[in-house]
């Protein structure tokens, strides 16, 4: 799996050529992070990844008992 980087309010993933806004995120059971972005075009993903493997999460959001399901359109 490609590794994430959280800079604002949006996303970079590995070997993908642009950034993707987060609209929505979700804690599971097992160290994982579930959200669902959405492109510059409008197209919307859903991408799991362990928190692990998402970079600078805990300094740029305050992801704290669980869940954030509110829109991040500034």
């Amino acid at each position: 799996m490609s590794s994430v980087w959280v800079v604002g309010n949006h996303v970079k993933v590995e070997g993908m050529p642009e950034d993707f806004k987060i609209l929505s995120y979700n804690f599971i059971v097992g160290g994982c992070v579930e959200m669902i972005l959405e492109s510059t075009e409008g197209s919307r993903f859903f991408l799991k990844r362990r928190k692990t493997q998402i970079s600078d999460i805990e300094s740029e959001y305050n992801f704290d008992t669980g869940s954030n399901d509110e829109s991040y359109s500034h």
